[in-house]
């Protein structure tokens, strides 16, 4: 079959576009025949190896980690689905290759794609459905009447946790540029800060949550929106010890993780607030329940751009430049 993958990891032009031999269906799996996939930062990460701390991967080694297409076989054991149905899904993290013609997923994982969505648009949706409702709900508490601040607005997590936080009746501020000031609206933002011309600490304040995809330069700005007692949730750095633990047995990166997490702590504290890193896991319950949103018109994909599948270095070139509005497609013949 033809697939994107890499046998070394390093710069994007180590991405190679090949055969690679189809995947043998084992029980508890559905094979998949793929329509379309989509980028995510973790996709190019580790393609440069930045998360081989955490987890090695063999070579040569099937990338991408979102896909949507068309269940081609049955496993032993799986009997929610069957020949023919249209399915999204988000692998496990050390599972990827969504960006080829066909995959083996675990059925648990999988979900029928809401009827008013294309493969495209379907394919968008599992890794940044998880990270968001994932990390407002169980790690930020957030409920009807919560007040979220959500940085980034405009890129893939933000334009999802933007209309998943409305569906649940939060109040909802969000940072971008003021290009993408309407499509926000259009999402539902109550509130839209230029962070070009003005300081979002300024203008916010007694929020509940914050929901950071930007990084560390943000959080000291962002405990001083937040109530006594308010939780900055990040989806990037160093995954709290618990994951780690789940992930490696390097006892250094599991002294970094614990030393981290201290850090970040006593970093909020300071503030009267609470630190939590999330780290998206992959659920086919969950995606059932996004599903039945975006059905309901509650929620719909943001997608920038589309790719062939023989363009994914070109895909993750632009996707580094952190202008993607929504999310980036690779279609899949």
């Amino acid at each position: 079959m033809k697939a994107a993958y890499i046998e070394a990891y390093g710069t994007m032009d180590k991405v190679q576009i090949g055969d690679q031999p189809k995947p043998e269906l084992a029980a508890g799996q559905a094979l998949i025949r793929l329509k379309a996939a989509s980028v995510n930062p973790i996709d190019w990460k580790i393609v440069k190896g930045d998360l081989k701390p955490l987890f090695s991967l063999p070579l040569p080694l099937l990338l991408g980690s979102d896909g949507a297409g068309i269940i081609e076989q049955i496993g032993a054991g799986v009997s929610d689905y069957k020949i023919g149905d249209a399915v999204f899904f988000r692998c496990n993290k050390t599972d990827t290759g969504t960006y080829a013609q066909y995959i083996a997923v675990v059925a648990d994982l999988i979900a029928p794609i809401p009827s008013n969505m294309s493969f495209e648009e379907a394919a968008s949706i599992p890794l940044v459905g998880f990270t968001a409702s994932q990390a407002l709900v169980e790690k930020g508490g957030m409920r009807a009447g919560s007040q979220v601040l959500i940085h980034a607005g405009a890129g893939g997590v933000g334009t999802f946790a933007i209309q998943y936080a409305k569906a649940h009746g939060a109040y909802v501020a969000t940072t971008a540029s003021k290009k993408r000031f309407q499509l926000l609206k259009a999402l539902g933002a109550d509130e839209i800060i230029d962070y070009r011309s003005e300081k979002f600490e300024d203008r916010l304040s007694d929020f509940d949550i914050v929901l950071d995809s930007l990084g560390s330069t943000v959080h000291e700005a962002s405990y001083k929106v937040l109530k006594k007692g308010g939780v900055l949730v990040t989806i990037l750095g160093i995954p709290d010890p618990d994951t780690v633990a789940e992930i490696t047995s390097n006892p250094i990166i599991k002294l970094v993780a614990r030393l981290s997490r201290w850090n970040n702590r006593r970093k909020a504290a300071k503030h009267g607030a609470i630190y939590k890193h999330h780290w998206m896991v992959s659920n086919g319950a969950q995606l059932k329940e996004i599903a039945a949103l975006i059905e309901a018109g509650k929620i719909r994909a943001v997608i920038d751009r589309t790719y062939p599948l023989d363009q994914v270095q070109q895909a993750f070139e632009y996707s580094q430049t952190g202008r993607a509005e929504g999310k980036i497609i690779i279609t899949i013949d």
